[in-house]
């Protein structure tokens, strides 16, 4: 597919109009703005998202809108300097942006999470959406994350879904901006898991100790351009199909 992506930030009205017309698709990257660690800046979910919606772009097609950078970080919510959202204004918020590229003519989007904590209350976003409005929507973290998480060298602390400032973040962030990584305060943390943990209120914030849920000093760059390539390859393989199902482009 040929690269026909227009970028909203930087875009007049008039293009956005033309654009919109002849490829009524849309991608939205989510982020947040939180602690990463004693290493990492606090909107590298922001950056992370804002960069593999980018390139996906790049590569197929979409009307690129900036990331957003607060949504919903409750977990981190003691954490000094963290701003946060309701789950409620989360959802509100996500639905009045989809309902309003509607009204401009998107049938199709694509909405990605750099921030884990958002894919439960964008899940049901989503949901509420699909009573109310036609625009099809493909939402979530960023494709084959799991598998990308197996390839580390490091252990997980639990999951691939609770991956927070260690190898992976960190190998990914110094392939895409490796002058915001403190790589001289990268550390390895694995806080005790209570026997309980998923099935109580308390949440990783809680647990933190330092902000690290696994073992940052073993990341690289080289590392996080291989990780970040199979992301942005198999989550444009996924968009792509995508728009052919919904009829926004051929085969």
């Amino acid at each position: 597919m040929i690269s026909r992506f227009l970028d909203a930030a930087t875009a007049t009205w008039e293009e956005a109009q033309a654009y919109l017309a002849r490829y009524p698709a849309a991608i939205l990257p989510l982020g947040a703005t939180e602690q990463h660690g004693p290493h990492l800046p606090q909107n590298t979910d922001t950056i992370l998202a804002g960069k593999i919606c980018r390139r996906v772009a790049e590569r197929s097609i979409g009307y690129l809108l900036p990331p957003l950078p607060i949504t919903y970080s409750w977990v981190w919510r003691n954490f000094p300097g963290t701003p946060w959202l309701r789950t409620e204004t989360f959802v509100d918020l996500v639905k009045d942006i989809v309902r309003s590229l509607e009204r401009s003519g998107v049938r199709a989007m694509l909405i990605l999470t750099g921030h884990g904590a958002n894919q439960a209350p964008l899940k049901y976003a989503v949901r509420e959406l699909a009573d109310e409005s036609k625009v099809a929507i493909l939402h979530g973290a960023p494709y084959g994350l799991a598998d990308v998480a197996r390839d580390m060298e490091s252990r997980f602390w639990l999951g691939a879904c609770e991956l927070h400032a260690e190898e992976l973040e960190t190998s990914l962030m110094l392939a895409v901006q490796p002058d915001l990584v403190r790589m001289d305060r990268a550390l390895s943390d694995y806080p005790p898991v209570p026997a309980d943990y998923g099935r109580t209120v308390t949440s990783m914030g809680d647990l933190a100790r330092t902000g690290v849920f696994g073992d940052a000093t073993r990341a690289t760059a080289e590392k996080g351009a291989r990780w970040l390539e199979q992301i942005v390859a198999g989550q444009t393989r996924l968009w792509e199909e995508f728009l052919v199902r919904h009829g926004i482009v051929d085969e």
